[in-house]
Protein backbone atom coordinates (compact mmCIF):
# COMPACT_ATOMS: atom_id res chain seq x y z
CA UNK A 1 0.00 0.00 0.00
CA UNK A 2 1.00 3.56 -0.90
CA UNK A 3 2.32 5.59 2.39
CA UNK A 4 2.04 8.63 0.40
CA UNK A 5 -2.10 7.82 0.33
CA UNK A 6 -1.95 7.30 4.07
CA UNK A 7 -1.45 10.46 5.77
CA UNK A 8 -4.22 10.03 8.28
CA UNK A 9 -5.13 6.86 9.86
CA UNK A 10 -7.59 5.64 12.38
CA UNK A 11 -7.60 2.13 14.09
CA UNK A 12 -10.03 0.40 16.22
CA UNK A 13 -9.81 -1.41 18.84
CA UNK A 14 -11.85 -2.19 22.42
CA UNK A 15 -12.66 -5.36 24.25
CA UNK A 16 -11.32 -7.34 27.47
CA UNK A 17 -7.83 -6.55 28.94
CA UNK A 18 -7.20 -9.38 26.75
CA UNK A 19 -8.29 -8.57 23.74
CA UNK A 20 -6.23 -5.11 23.81
CA UNK A 21 -2.84 -7.37 25.08
CA UNK A 22 -3.22 -9.31 21.72
CA UNK A 23 -3.47 -6.40 19.63
CA UNK A 24 -0.27 -5.08 21.38
CA UNK A 25 1.82 -6.10 19.10
CA UNK A 26 0.32 -5.31 15.80
CA UNK A 27 -0.51 -1.95 17.24
CA UNK A 28 3.39 -0.89 17.83
CA UNK A 29 3.94 -2.54 13.66
CA UNK A 30 1.72 0.12 12.90
CA UNK A 31 3.21 2.76 14.92
CA UNK A 32 6.58 2.02 13.04
CA UNK A 33 5.15 1.22 9.42
CA UNK A 34 3.33 4.70 9.17
CA UNK A 35 5.56 6.60 11.91
CA UNK A 36 5.06 9.52 9.61
CA UNK A 37 1.45 9.75 9.67
CA UNK A 38 -1.46 11.29 12.21
CA UNK A 39 -3.04 8.33 14.06
CA UNK A 40 -5.67 8.50 15.74
CA UNK A 41 -7.68 5.48 18.00
CA UNK A 42 -11.72 4.62 18.44
CA UNK A 43 -11.34 2.40 21.70
CA UNK A 44 -13.48 2.31 25.61
CA UNK A 45 -13.15 5.21 27.63
CA UNK A 46 -11.57 3.23 30.27
CA UNK A 47 -8.60 2.13 28.16
CA UNK A 48 -7.65 5.63 26.90
CA UNK A 49 -4.96 5.87 30.20
CA UNK A 50 -3.10 2.75 29.54
CA UNK A 51 -3.13 3.84 25.12
CA UNK A 52 -1.64 7.23 25.80
CA UNK A 53 1.21 5.25 27.55
CA UNK A 54 2.13 4.11 23.95
CA UNK A 55 2.48 8.18 22.46
CA UNK A 56 1.53 6.93 19.08
CA UNK A 57 -1.87 8.48 18.95
CA UNK A 58 -3.05 11.71 17.87
CA UNK A 59 -7.09 11.93 19.06
CA UNK A 60 -9.05 9.36 20.84
CA UNK A 61 -12.71 8.82 19.73
CA UNK A 62 -14.55 7.14 22.91
CA UNK A 63 -16.74 4.10 21.64
CA UNK A 64 -18.06 2.81 24.80
CA UNK A 65 -20.44 0.67 23.25
CA UNK A 66 -23.90 2.08 23.95
CA UNK A 67 -27.19 2.52 21.86
CA UNK A 68 -28.08 3.52 18.32
CA UNK A 69 -27.74 7.17 18.77
CA UNK A 70 -24.51 6.70 20.59
CA UNK A 71 -23.42 4.58 17.52
CA UNK A 72 -24.66 7.02 15.07
CA UNK A 73 -22.62 9.87 16.54
CA UNK A 74 -19.21 7.71 16.46
CA UNK A 75 -19.47 6.67 12.78
CA UNK A 76 -20.69 10.37 12.22
CA UNK A 77 -17.58 11.29 13.58
CA UNK A 78 -15.20 8.82 12.16
CA UNK A 79 -16.87 9.63 8.70
CA UNK A 80 -16.16 13.58 9.51
CA UNK A 81 -12.55 12.74 10.43
CA UNK A 82 -11.68 12.12 6.70
CA UNK A 83 -9.39 9.07 7.19
CA UNK A 84 -7.05 7.48 4.48
CA UNK A 85 -7.16 4.37 6.21
CA UNK A 86 -9.19 2.59 8.88
CA UNK A 87 -7.58 -0.75 10.40
CA UNK A 88 -10.27 -2.55 12.07
CA UNK A 89 -8.64 -4.69 14.89
CA UNK A 90 -11.41 -5.65 16.54
CA UNK A 91 -13.36 -7.14 13.80
CA UNK A 92 -16.98 -7.42 15.40
CA UNK A 93 -20.12 -7.42 13.89
CA UNK A 94 -20.74 -3.94 15.43
CA UNK A 95 -17.21 -2.54 14.20
CA UNK A 96 -18.41 -4.15 10.58
CA UNK A 97 -21.50 -1.87 10.84
CA UNK A 98 -19.87 1.15 11.52
CA UNK A 99 -17.84 0.18 8.14
CA UNK A 100 -21.30 -0.48 6.33
CA UNK A 101 -21.76 2.91 6.03
CA UNK A 102 -17.91 4.45 6.21
CA UNK A 103 -18.05 2.87 2.76
CA UNK A 104 -21.13 4.65 1.36
CA UNK A 105 -20.51 8.09 2.78
CA UNK A 106 -16.88 8.56 3.14
CA UNK A 107 -13.65 7.39 0.86
CA UNK A 108 -11.92 5.40 3.58
CA UNK A 109 -10.44 2.42 2.71
CA UNK A 110 -10.61 -0.47 5.24
CA UNK A 111 -8.63 -3.04 6.45
CA UNK A 112 -10.02 -6.15 8.64
CA UNK A 113 -11.32 -9.34 8.61
CA UNK A 114 -14.88 -8.65 8.30
CA UNK A 115 -17.09 -8.77 4.96
CA UNK A 116 -17.03 -4.34 4.50
CA UNK A 117 -13.30 -4.76 4.67
CA UNK A 118 -11.66 -3.14 1.21
CA UNK A 119 -8.43 -5.43 2.16
CA UNK A 120 -9.88 -8.12 3.61
CA UNK A 121 -8.00 -10.87 5.62
CA UNK A 122 -10.16 -14.48 5.44
CA UNK A 123 -9.28 -16.08 8.81
CA UNK A 124 -9.18 -19.01 9.70
CA UNK A 125 -11.53 -21.56 12.14
CA UNK A 126 -11.06 -20.80 15.78
CA UNK A 127 -8.09 -22.60 17.22
CA UNK A 128 -5.86 -22.25 14.51
CA UNK A 129 -4.26 -19.44 15.26
CA UNK A 130 -3.44 -17.09 18.13
CA UNK A 131 -5.37 -13.29 17.80
CA UNK A 132 -2.01 -11.53 17.81
CA UNK A 133 -0.87 -13.69 14.81
CA UNK A 134 -4.59 -13.37 13.36
CA UNK A 135 -4.31 -9.74 13.16
CA UNK A 136 -0.59 -9.54 11.95
CA UNK A 137 -1.61 -11.82 8.99
CA UNK A 138 -4.70 -9.08 8.23
CA UNK A 139 -2.03 -6.55 8.47
CA UNK A 140 0.41 -8.51 5.87
CA UNK A 141 -2.40 -7.06 3.26
CA UNK A 142 -0.92 -3.56 4.02
CA UNK A 143 2.73 -4.81 4.06
CA UNK A 144 2.95 -4.52 7.79
CA UNK A 145 5.60 -7.05 9.07
CA UNK A 146 6.05 -8.25 12.30
CA UNK A 147 8.81 -6.45 14.53
CA UNK A 148 10.72 -7.38 18.34
CA UNK A 149 7.76 -5.04 20.09
CA UNK A 150 9.65 -2.35 23.03
CA UNK A 151 6.90 -2.46 25.83
CA UNK A 152 9.47 -0.15 27.76
CA UNK A 153 6.99 2.29 27.73
CA UNK A 154 4.40 0.09 29.44
CA UNK A 155 7.40 0.44 33.02
CA UNK A 156 5.69 1.87 35.85
CA UNK A 157 7.69 4.87 37.72
CA UNK A 158 6.27 4.25 40.52
CA UNK A 159 8.77 2.44 43.07
CA UNK A 160 7.45 -0.86 44.49
CA UNK A 161 9.01 -2.65 47.59
CA UNK A 162 10.78 -5.74 45.31
CA UNK A 163 14.25 -5.43 45.97
CA UNK A 164 16.11 -7.88 47.24
CA UNK A 165 13.36 -10.22 47.38
CA UNK A 166 12.81 -13.14 45.11
CA UNK A 167 9.11 -13.67 44.48
CA UNK A 168 6.98 -15.76 41.96
CA UNK A 169 3.71 -13.53 41.02
CA UNK A 170 0.77 -14.98 41.07
CA UNK A 171 -2.39 -14.27 39.44
CA UNK A 172 -5.55 -16.36 40.70
CA UNK A 173 -8.18 -14.35 39.62
CA UNK A 174 -10.47 -14.54 36.40
CA UNK A 175 -12.90 -12.16 34.99
CA UNK A 176 -16.45 -12.36 35.75
CA UNK A 177 -17.53 -14.61 32.90
CA UNK A 178 -14.70 -16.89 33.22
CA UNK A 179 -15.23 -18.95 36.41
CA UNK A 180 -14.89 -22.25 34.14
CA UNK A 181 -10.54 -20.74 33.57
CA UNK A 182 -10.57 -20.45 37.40
CA UNK A 183 -7.85 -23.02 39.15
CA UNK A 184 -9.81 -23.66 42.95
CA UNK A 185 -8.15 -20.31 45.08
CA UNK A 186 -8.26 -23.14 48.34
CA UNK A 187 -5.78 -25.08 45.85
CA UNK A 188 -3.72 -21.57 44.97
CA UNK A 189 -3.21 -21.09 48.72
CA UNK A 190 -1.48 -24.40 48.63
CA UNK A 191 0.65 -23.92 45.94
CA UNK A 192 1.85 -20.20 47.10
CA UNK A 193 2.22 -22.08 50.96
CA UNK A 194 4.60 -24.41 49.28
CA UNK A 195 6.82 -21.97 47.28
CA UNK A 196 6.76 -19.60 50.51
CA UNK A 197 8.16 -22.39 52.81
CA UNK A 198 10.99 -23.15 49.60
CA UNK A 199 12.16 -19.51 50.11
CA UNK A 200 9.78 -17.32 48.03
CA UNK A 201 7.52 -14.80 48.20
CA UNK A 202 4.20 -14.46 46.68
CA UNK A 203 3.22 -11.32 45.04
CA UNK A 204 -0.50 -11.13 44.38
CA UNK A 205 -2.17 -8.70 41.27
CA UNK A 206 -5.78 -8.17 40.14
CA UNK A 207 -8.64 -5.75 40.71
CA UNK A 208 -10.86 -5.49 43.40
CA UNK A 209 -13.35 -8.37 41.87
CA UNK A 210 -9.81 -10.56 42.95
CA UNK A 211 -9.86 -9.80 46.22
CA UNK A 212 -12.04 -12.83 47.40
CA UNK A 213 -9.84 -15.50 44.92
CA UNK A 214 -6.36 -13.96 46.98
CA UNK A 215 -8.21 -14.28 50.41
CA UNK A 216 -7.02 -17.71 50.77
CA UNK A 217 -3.37 -16.72 50.32
CA UNK A 218 -3.81 -14.06 52.42
CA UNK A 219 -5.01 -15.85 55.13
CA UNK A 220 -2.12 -18.54 55.00
CA UNK A 221 1.01 -17.22 53.69
CA UNK A 222 2.88 -14.25 55.66
CA UNK A 223 5.90 -13.42 52.75
CA UNK A 224 3.50 -11.58 50.51
CA UNK A 225 3.46 -8.35 48.31
CA UNK A 226 0.27 -7.39 47.90
CA UNK A 227 -0.79 -5.61 44.70
CA UNK A 228 -4.83 -6.83 44.81
CA UNK A 229 -6.54 -3.23 43.14
CA UNK A 230 -3.50 -1.76 43.23
CA UNK A 231 -1.98 -3.05 40.17
CA UNK A 232 -2.95 -1.32 36.77
CA UNK A 233 -1.16 -3.09 33.98
CA UNK A 234 1.93 -0.96 34.08
CA UNK A 235 2.35 -2.28 37.53
CA UNK A 236 1.69 -6.42 36.35
CA UNK A 237 4.06 -5.53 33.98
CA UNK A 238 6.47 -4.29 36.31
CA UNK A 239 6.24 -7.20 38.50
CA UNK A 240 6.40 -9.50 36.07
CA UNK A 241 9.87 -8.74 34.80
CA UNK A 242 10.91 -8.88 38.27
CA UNK A 243 9.57 -11.54 39.39
CA UNK A 244 11.37 -15.48 38.93
CA UNK A 245 7.95 -17.45 37.58
CA UNK A 246 4.23 -15.83 37.12
CA UNK A 247 1.76 -18.53 37.65
CA UNK A 248 -1.70 -17.69 36.57
CA UNK A 249 -4.96 -18.62 35.39
CA UNK A 250 -6.39 -17.60 31.19
CA UNK A 251 -6.49 -14.25 32.01
CA UNK A 252 -6.27 -10.63 31.44
CA UNK A 253 -3.46 -10.00 33.66
CA UNK A 254 -2.00 -13.04 32.77
CA UNK A 255 -1.16 -11.92 29.26
CA UNK A 256 -0.17 -8.96 30.20
CA UNK A 257 2.25 -10.25 32.69
CA UNK A 258 3.55 -12.58 29.72
CA UNK A 259 4.69 -9.32 27.72
CA UNK A 260 7.71 -9.64 30.09
CA UNK A 261 9.32 -12.48 28.93
CA UNK A 262 9.64 -14.49 32.20
CA UNK A 263 8.47 -17.26 32.05
CA UNK A 264 5.09 -18.03 32.82
CA UNK A 265 2.95 -21.21 33.72
CA UNK A 266 -0.92 -21.24 32.53
CA UNK A 267 -3.16 -23.49 34.42
CA UNK A 268 -6.11 -23.23 32.19
CA UNK A 269 -8.74 -25.46 30.14
CA UNK A 270 -7.66 -28.36 27.67
CA UNK A 271 -9.30 -26.88 24.14
CA UNK A 272 -7.93 -26.03 20.60
CA UNK A 273 -8.58 -21.57 21.25
CA UNK A 274 -6.46 -21.89 24.52
CA UNK A 275 -3.57 -23.58 23.15
CA UNK A 276 -3.75 -21.19 20.27
CA UNK A 277 -3.66 -18.48 22.60
CA UNK A 278 -1.11 -19.25 24.84
CA UNK A 279 1.42 -21.27 22.86
CA UNK A 280 2.62 -18.80 20.67
CA UNK A 281 4.93 -17.26 23.07
CA UNK A 282 8.74 -18.92 23.73
CA UNK A 283 8.05 -17.90 27.65
CA UNK A 284 4.63 -19.80 28.04
CA UNK A 285 4.33 -22.97 29.77
CA UNK A 286 0.91 -24.81 30.27
CA UNK A 287 -0.67 -27.27 32.06
CA UNK A 288 -3.93 -27.99 31.05
CA UNK A 289 -6.91 -29.92 32.00
CA UNK A 290 -10.79 -30.68 30.25
CA UNK A 291 -11.77 -29.24 33.77
CA UNK A 292 -10.49 -26.68 35.96
CA UNK A 293 -10.94 -29.13 39.45
CA UNK A 294 -8.83 -31.90 37.57
CA UNK A 295 -5.69 -30.29 37.92
CA UNK A 296 -4.02 -31.07 41.25
CA UNK A 297 -1.68 -29.21 43.67
CA UNK A 298 0.70 -31.87 43.28
CA UNK A 299 1.34 -32.07 38.92
CA UNK A 300 2.01 -28.05 39.40
CA UNK A 301 4.73 -28.39 41.77
CA UNK A 302 6.06 -31.72 39.42
CA UNK A 303 5.61 -29.98 36.42
CA UNK A 304 8.00 -26.52 37.91
CA UNK A 305 10.81 -29.03 39.58
CA UNK A 306 11.02 -31.27 36.26
CA UNK A 307 11.13 -27.97 33.30
CA UNK A 308 13.35 -26.08 36.40
CA UNK A 309 10.94 -22.97 36.24
CA UNK A 310 12.72 -22.00 39.51
CA UNK A 311 15.96 -22.46 41.01
CA UNK A 312 14.82 -23.49 44.93
CA UNK A 313 12.76 -26.46 43.44
CA UNK A 314 13.91 -29.60 42.52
Amino acid sequence: MNQLNTKKILLIKQGSLGDIVFALEPILAIQKKFNNSVIDLVTEEKFIPFFRKIKMFNDFIIDNRGGFFSTLSLISKIISGKYDLIIDLQNSKRTNLYHFFIKIFSRSRINGSRSCAHYRYIIPSQGQESPTQGLFNQLKLLDIDQIDPNFSWLVSEKEQSFENKEFVLVIPGVSKSGNSKQWSPTKYQELCTFLESKGYYICLVGTKQDAESSQPILDHCKNIINLIDKSPPEIIYMAASKSKLVISNDTGPGHIAALSKVNILWLALDNSVTKSNLSFRQNSHQLLKKKMEDLTVNEVQDYISKNKLLDKIE
